[in-house]
């Protein structure tokens, strides 16, 4: 039990990480065309992803028993995906717009609203934490 949920964790933290780098590869490309638009919290997201991912997966994989660190990987997953779909929204219909890419929109809508699940991760894990 204890393998199968370290492996977990650390399966977490490899999608946050993979997610992440994928938005800072993207956001490099929207850097590369003059009228796009820079997605404003791009910097505060990847350092939560990567923070909370790593941190996440230490506690979950040495204490399973822990919602903390189930909550941090939580968060981290739920903060990278915002993060990745507002870089491709914005490469997508502002970037590249003739390149008719598809879901551009959907990811904008997605953007939108997907940071609140990871404000939920974050006060639970806050209320947990003494324990």
């Amino acid at each position: 039990m204890s393998r199968t949920t370290a492996w977990l964790a650390w399966s977490l933290c490899g999608l946050s990480l993979v997610l992440t780098a994928l938005s800072l590869f993207l956001f490099a490309l929207n850097l590369s065309y003059s009228g796009a638009h820079v997605y404003d919290y791009w910097l505060q997201n990847a350092v939560q992803a990567v923070s909370f991912s790593i941190i996440g997966a230490i506690i979950a994989s040495h204490l399973p028993a822990n919602p903390v660190g189930w909550l941090f990987c939580a968060a981290a997953c739920t903060i990278a995906v915002p993060c990745l779909s507002a870089e491709y929204a914005i490469y997508a219909l502002l970037a590249r717009p003739e390149s008719s890419l598809p879901i551009g929109e959907a990811l904008a809508w997605l953007t939108s609203w997907a940071w609140i699940p990871s404000i939920g991760c974050i006060v639970l894990s806050l209320l947990l934490f003494p324990n």
